[in-house]
């Protein structure tokens, strides 16, 4: 997986339940999830297919399994990207329940 993007600005959109990556300003992909109690279920991630391999979608990860842990939430990494991610990254695995 490609390095992390250091332009990209990733928020949480709490209305919409997914995490949006911005790039320059504009929408660059989503990391879409379910939340219920201390859990966040990881459903689907998209990166715009002109960004892809350029660290979007592993800037977007890494910023939303950080926030998953300053909440103390469980990870359930349904989405493949996300899964892959973690096992990528073995300071991600205590978050998985």
């Amino acid at each position: 997986m490609s390095s992390e993007h250091p332009d990209v600005a990733v928020t949480d959109n709490k209305a919409k339940s997914r995490y949006e990556a911005a790039l320059d300003g504009d929408p660059a992909g989503i990391a879409a999830y379910e939340l219920s109690d201390d859990t966040i279920v990881f459903t689907h991630t998209v990166v715009d297919e002109d960004l892809e391999g350029r660290g979007v979608g592993s800037t977007l990860i890494r910023h939303a399994l950080d926030d998953a842990r300053d909440r103390r939430l469980t990870v359930v990494p349904e989405c493949e990207f996300v899964a892959a991610f973690i096992d990528d990254h073995p300071e991600y695995r205590d978050l998985v329940g």
